[in-house]
């Protein structure tokens, strides 16, 4: 694929010369009490200042809605090690808190067009897995409602626009999915006889 043709598909990231992470793998809600994956890879110029995950909102800085057990989940020689750091609680300068976990010595590659469009050896395709980043979290809630709130992870080389943010509600509901499943056939069943 031509650098036109990709520019075209994710942006002028890949040639801006900074960092730019994007989202390639996060789940569709936050469940409490049950380990939330989140993935990401970096399409913009390699980085070894690092990157910063943090998670925020209105629920959070009240502490109806906790967060424990970050882990950075590490590939080593093809194997998943998952390495836990601390997620601190952290006031941001409008005295709001956020949880936040800083990774100062984890370095981003550079965005390669080969190995993630045409992944046509096993070597070109373990590369392309190597550089995702993978991190996973465990929400603590226990109410009736589902709050939202902000994941963003960004890199310390360019925080503002290189920047992945996804926005996640959370339920107390640990069998959310087997709910909304029965909830999704009775409506499509339920108007026969």
């Amino acid at each position: 694929m031509k650098m036109d043709e990709i520019k075209g598909i994710l942006g002028d990231h890949v040639a801006s010369g900074k960092p730019y992470l994007k989202m390639i793998s996060c789940g569709e809600i936050m469940i409490s009490g049950l380990p939330y994956s989140f993935s990401l890879q970096n399409i913009g110029a390699a980085s070894n200042e690092g990157l910063c995950v943090t998670i925020s909102g209105d629920d959070v800085d009240s502490g109806r809605v906790r967060f424990t057990d970050l882990y950075y989940l590490k590939n080593v020689d093809g194997k998943i090690v998952p390495e836990r750091t601390d997620f601190f609680l952290v006031p941001k300068k409008d005295g709001k808190k956020l949880y936040q976990a800083r990774f100062t010595d984890m370095k981003l590659e550079e965005f390669s067009t080969g190995s993630a469009f045409e992944k046509t050896t096993e070597e070109e395709f373990i590369q392309a897995v190597n550089s995702q980043i993978s991190f996973k979290v465990t929400p603590l809630f226990d109410g009736d409602d589902m709050p939202e709130v902000m994941l963003s992870i960004y890199p310390f080389a360019d925080p503002i626009t290189g920047s992945a943010t996804e926005w996640k509600k959370v339920t107390s509901d640990q069998d959310y999915f087997l709910h909304n499943l029965k909830k999704g056939r009775r409506k499509m069943f339920g108007n026969r006889r």
